[in-house]
């Protein structure tokens, strides 16, 4: 599947198959252990282990294996030599850094757009995670309307990289105007009509927020460990 509007689209259908062919086993590890890596991200450097992750997903350690140095070669993971994958470390330096080259990707994207009109789905505060994935949700239909395949990609990873940042801010006191400043962005997205800069300035208001709670989030993190988190499925 393309990763934005925007990649080279494949020529006519393949008249020999009536379907697309089945995606590889690396493939399918690979997206499940993103998935879970996204559910259990707050816990930072954590083993990621083979035969822990296989048997979670009813694969062999091959496939995980394969999915795991694809993930630490984009950077989402480490890889230590001689003791295995491991979650990222969380440094108050990269995740800034992350929010740096998050705005100025996702701002260059979106003044490619002439105009953004997406409906979206009122915020569902039953789920206590589902604000954080309608932010991811939001960043990931700017790059795809408006930035190269490559720079959808580099939204990709921001989303990944500064997960934990909004996961930490809706499970704290921030959470409400986390909630409120994405509805206004929200708000911003679904107009019809509704000019770039608008949408824009909503944007840039959202990632300010997130932002200025890096510092407190990075230093309740590492000071926490595993108090008051659910343990990772991979951790023994």
């Amino acid at each position: 599947m393309p990763c934005c509007k925007n990649a080279p689209q494949r020529g006519g259908p393949d008249t020999n198959f009536s379907t697309e062919p089945e995606p590889a086993k690396a493939d399918i590890a690979y997206e499940d252990i993103l998935q879970l890596l996204y559910a259990h991200c707050r816990v930072p450097e954590q083993h990621l282990r083979e035969q822990d992750l296989a048997s979670r997903l009813g694969l062999g350690r091959t496939p995980v294996r394969e999915a795991l140095q694809r993930l630490a070669a984009e950077g989402n993971i480490k890889c230590i030599p001689q003791r295995g994958f491991f979650t990222r470390p969380m440094l108050e330096e990269d995740q800034l850094d992350s929010y740096s080259f998050g705005r100025q990707t996702l701002t260059w994207a979106l003044n490619r757009i002439p105009r953004v009109t997406e409906s979206w789905a009122v915020l569902d505060e039953s789920s206590p995670d589902e604000p954080a994935f309608m932010a991811k949700a939001m960043f990931l239909k700017i790059a795809k309307e408006g930035a190269s395949c490559e720079g959808c990609k580099s939204i990709q990873r921001f989303c990944f990289r500064t997960h934990p940042i909004r996961m930490e801010i809706i499970a704290s006191d921030l959470r409400s105007a986390f909630v409120e400043s994405l509805e206004k962005l929200s708000a911003a997205m679904s107009e019809e009509g509704m000019a770039t800069d608008r949408v824009q300035s909503a944007l840039m208001n959202h990632l300010d927020l997130e932002e200025g709670a890096v510092s407190r989030v990075v230093q309740e993190v590492n000071g926490r460990g595993f108090t008051g988190v659910t343990r990772p499925p991979w951790s023994s």
